[in-house]
């Protein structure tokens, strides 16, 4: 039997280790953070391509965990809706997406807690260290350990996601903290709004709503919103709980100001909203030896294609694939990486292209293009629903 390391648990190495395993190979997943990883994330899309390969992994999406949007629509500050465009979309929560896949892999194969050092190669053979000096070695290692991937950074130093000079505010409301006007207008759609120079979606999940709201922000600004109270700065990266609360107290404020007045009691009634720096990168390879990349450890789409998990996902079938077809690593590498390095660029391309208007360049504004091409049609399709 081959044996395969998955370096990161989350939702690629999850998919990745339960693809290689119904396939018969002998799985170890290693996840540097210890206990339950589904606090992690927000809101996410949902498209054909996930449903199938969860599926084909053991680990059926369950269509109860998604919230239908029938329409995308802009809405004005007044609250009139001056563009509709029909859609058959999914939404759901990142947490649905990966509590199945890690149902579905046995305990005994998932290892938390384990900080890969590096990876070193022999004839015939992978070797993973980890930073508590243990050893694994096996006949593939698949890198899915993210965008600030240890394996990527071995192999590719060079290559590091690139800030593209806007944030995202995110948040999720439970339910019964919103008023019934704000969840009837986000019933069954995606709503846009669109102020100067920002861009917010507003959508129902299941059990409450979501948003994420992109801002503009001057590169002279950028160092202040990852500034704790204390004065630490913390790069691009803060966690939520440190966030300054002036800067909260201001996204709300700004909601009230310039926001439709149905929607911006979504941002107001959120507790504590995740601030993320918006990025993007491209690998120019996916394989090194006996080494392959997956996931964002791979490519980093901006969210504007609501694609992260759903290329995830395809990643690991098109690896799981070029390993049944093909009968050595090297030759099944080769395959997947001819696969996936056009995958991934086009989608990273067309995630620069709907956030242009975002990145403070002079661009003239199509809110009806962007609502027309948001997510990724022309690369992931929707769910197939029944009324």
């Amino acid at each position: 039997m081959s044996a395969v390391l998955v370096i990161g648990g989350s939702i690629a190495g999850l998919a990745t280790g339960c693809l290689l395993r119904k396939a018969g190979w002998d799985v170890a997943v290693y996840e540097r953070a210890a206990g339950d990883l589904a606090g992690r994330g927000a809101g996410l899309g949902i498209s054909a391509e996930l449903v199938e390969v969860m599926a084909r992994a053991g680990a059926r999406f369950d269509a109860a965990s998604g919230v239908s949007q029938r329409e995308h629509v802009w809405m004005e500050r007044s609250g009139e809706v001056v563009f509709r465009h029909p859609r058959n979309l999914m939404a759901s929560a990142w947490a649905r997406v990966y509590q199945p896949l890690r149902a579905a892999l046995p305990a005994g194969i998932y290892r938390q807690a384990m900080t890969l050092a590096h990876v070193t190669q022999q004839a015939g053979a992978v070797t993973a260290h980890f930073a508590d000096g243990s050893h694994a070695s096996a006949d593939l290692l698949v890198a899915a350990d993210g965008v600030h991937s240890t394996v990527r950074r071995q192999y590719l130093p060079e290559v590091e996601p690139r800030f593209a000079h806007y944030v995202a505010w995110r948040g999720l409301v439970e339910r019964r903290e919103l008023p019934e006007e704000t969840c009837a207008a986000l019933t069954d759609r995606l709503v846009f709004s669109f102020a100067p120079g920002e861009m917010l979606l507003a959508m129902r999940v299941p059990d409450g709503a979501y948003f994420i709201w992109y801002r503009h922000v001057p590169e002279d600004s950028v160092a202040d919103l990852f500034t704790d109270a204390s004065g630490k700065s913390h790069g691009l990266s803060i966690p939520p709980p440190l966030i300054r609360q002036e800067l909260v107290r201001e996204l709300k404020d700004h909601a009230c100001d310039v926001l439709p007045a149905v929607i911006a009691p979504l941002v107001v009634a959120c507790a504590q909203p995740l601030l993320q720096a918006i990025t993007d990168m491209e690998s120019p390879r996916l394989c090194h030896g006996r080494v392959a990349l997956v996931g964002d450890a791979a490519f980093v789409a901006r969210p504007h294609v609501a694609g992260g998990a759903s290329k995830a996902l395809l990643d690991a079938r098109a690896l799981c694939d070029a390993l049944a077809v093909e009968k050595t690593v090297a030759a099944a590498l080769a395959r997947y990486e001819s696969a996936q390095l056009d995958f991934g660029r086009r989608i990273v391309q067309h995630s620069r292209y709907l956030g242009a208007d975002l990145e403070g360049r002079p661009t003239v504004r199509d809110p009806a293009r962007i609502i027309r091409d948001y997510g990724a049609p022309h690369l992931l399709h929707d769910v197939p629903q029944t009324e």
